[in-house]
């Protein structure tokens, strides 16, 4: 029921942890990101319009200007959606006491989600970086329905992809079969401490209905950019709409401004793979005759 190798990604995410830079919903953004934006063409086009034409070089987050900064960030929430339906299999946990001839127990009910996903698209030439994401995941089990919320974090790069940071590369060389895995968590366990009903001469424990259940699942990360782009002119020159005005060389543009539509200063990441739940619920007594611990 459950697909091969599955078990083993929680290791392959901890290998990615322990090597990778801090995870971060943000990155800076670069001009190949910019320039892979649905929408660049419209900052070309403002740029001539405002200053008209000309020699120009374009740069994003040059040094000395750290108030005017350029991001590309995840859209919170990732939503994951299923793609079929659960696969699950229900049976009753015992609960033994926490000592020998005591009636004393802990309780632990409730649910634990963990996706392993595989990077099946980048939609554009974003660089290798590690980003966190907030995901909502759908209703996945039989007895209850409700939305989780997870974490996760995850690298933006296809098998394809080249890589430039040194970091990087290290990386997908030591795990090259795992660049493009992440998985994500979401976990709401409450432990309760409970005292049995003691019945005579009977041994009782606690039981919690225990449902594990494995589901197909996709989802898609959007990665918004943000900031701002600097137009580097060779030669000073006063804005197009005030001819007398100040001569500079150097101009901004803010992409939200141009690009107030966030569909047109967006790259996305699709992703599929499977999500792993445990649910436990139901709890009572049960009392049973010549019960061995």
């Amino acid at each position: 029921m459950f697909p091969p190798g599955l078990n083993r990604r929680g290791l392959e995410k901890r290998d990615l942890s322990k090597r990778a830079p801090a995870a971060s919903p943000c990155s800076p953004l670069d001009l190949d990101d910019a320039q892979s934006l649905p929408g660049w063409g419209q900052f070309e086009q403002y740029a001539r319009t405002k200053w008209g034409d000309g020699d120009w070089t374009i740069t994003i987050n040059p040094p000395g200007y750290k108030d005017k900064p350029a991001t590309m960030c995840v859209a919170d929430p990732v939503v994951v959606e299923m793609t079929g339906e659960p696969e699950c299999v229900t049976t009753r946990v015992d609960i033994e006491p926490e000592k020998r001839n005591s009636n004393n127990i802990k309780v632990d009910e409730g649910y634990r989600n963990v996706g392993n996903w595989n990077i099946t698209n980048v939609t554009a030439a974003a660089h290798a970086e590690f980003f966190s994401g907030n995901f909502l995941m759908p209703n996945i089990t039989k007895l209850e329905l409700f939305s989780l919320k997870a974490t996760g974090k995850f690298i933006n790069a296809p098998h394809n992809r080249s890589v430039t940071n040194r970091h990087l590369k290290l990386l997908y060389d030591l795990i090259p079969s795992r660049r493009n895995s992440f998985t994500t968590v979401a976990s709401n366990i409450t432990l309760k401490p409970t005292e049995l009903t003691s019945v005579q001469d009977k041994r009782c424990i606690g039981t919690v209905n225990n449902q594990q259940c494995i589901v197909p699942s996709r989802g898609r990360i959007q990665l918004v950019a943000s900031g701002y782009i600097w137009f580097n002119y060779k030669t000073k020159r006063a804005p197009l709409a005030n001819p007398k005005g100040g001569k500079h060389s150097r101009y901004t543009i803010k992409v939200e401004d141009v690009l107030k539509n966030a569909t047109d200063r967006s790259v996305w990441i699709d992703f599929s793979g499977y999500m792993n739940t445990t649910m436990r619920s139901d709890y009572f007594d049960e009392c049973r005759w010549n019960f061995q611990l």
